[in-house]
Parts: C-alpha cells; structure tokens; sequence
C-alpha cells in the first residue's frame, strides 16, 4: 500500500494540486518540459482516482504528510534566504534520485 501511495498516487495528487494554482492558466508561451512533466497526470479519472485514494487512504495520508514536510523544507530556506540550506536540500534530492533511479 505504501509503495503504491508513493509511486502512483502522490504523483496524481501533486499533479492536481499544481494544477490548481492560478498561474496554470496563465502559462501559455512560458513553460515547457518541466510544467509537461509535473501535470501530465492530472487528466485524471475523477471517479476511479477518488476511490483509490480513499481505498489507501492511510499510507497515501503518510505520503502526502512526508511531501507536504519536504516542501515545508525547501519552502523555509527559500524563505531565509538560506543559500546553503536550499543547495544541500537540492543536492539530497539529486543524489537519491541519482541512487535510485
């Protein structure tokens, strides 16, 4: 269950809560790859992606409190101005996505 909150459903819920932002409309002529990437999976089946969610409601649960902790990381750096904080956040990210594909 947890594996599957982590590798499927967070990634529709992050790609729906990006989408929700009010700059998503105003995009045009300013994104490219990075925005495709994010918000592909937010063409999402309603009925279907609801009740998986509610079906693995507590590790997905677990999972969003991990992603939303992650953010909250970067979130304070940025807003300290904490260059080396943000690097260090940056580099864990792009060592453990290096590792683990």
């Amino acid at each position: 269950d947890q594996i599957i909150a982590f590798t499927s459903q967070v990634p529709h819920v992050l790609a729906c809560a990006y989408v929700m932002s009010p700059r998503c409309r105003e995009h045009q002529g300013f994104s490219a790859g990075s925005y495709r990437d994010v918000s592909r999976v937010a063409l999402i089946n309603d009925e279907l992606w609801s009740r998986l969610f509610l079906d693995n409601r507590e590790a997905l649960l677990r999972e969003i409190d991990t992603l939303i902790g992650n953010l909250e990381k970067i979130r304070d750096a940025v807003a300290g101005q904490e260059e080396g904080e943000l690097r260090g956040l940056l580099q864990a990210a792009a060592r453990i996505k290096q590792e683990e594909g």
